[in-house]
């Protein structure tokens, strides 16, 4: 398990949830580190009541994770 505060990979900097709903509205929510953040968009992802068709998680101007959805599910993406 990583541990937010002895972590040397950046996992403990801020970062941003951003959820891209179907019809292409964003919410960017911030996060106190890189783990909340994947913790966050793992949670978004299964829940039913929200038309997403795009996850980001970000910190310092770049993508740390991206996933789409599809027919099939969500797809992590490079």
């Amino acid at each position: 398990m990583v541990n937010e505060r002895n972590d040397t990979t950046g996992a403990g900097r801020p970062a941003s949830l951003i959820l891209i709903e179907q019809s292409g509205a964003k919410h960017q929510i911030p996060q106190v580190s890189c783990v909340s953040g994947m913790a966050g968009a793992e949670q978004a992802m299964r829940h039913p009541g929200l038309h997403l068709r795009e996850v980001k998680v970000v910190s310092q101007h770049r993508a740390i994770a991206r996933w789409k959805a599809g027919e099939r599910g969500w797809r992590r993406v490079v």
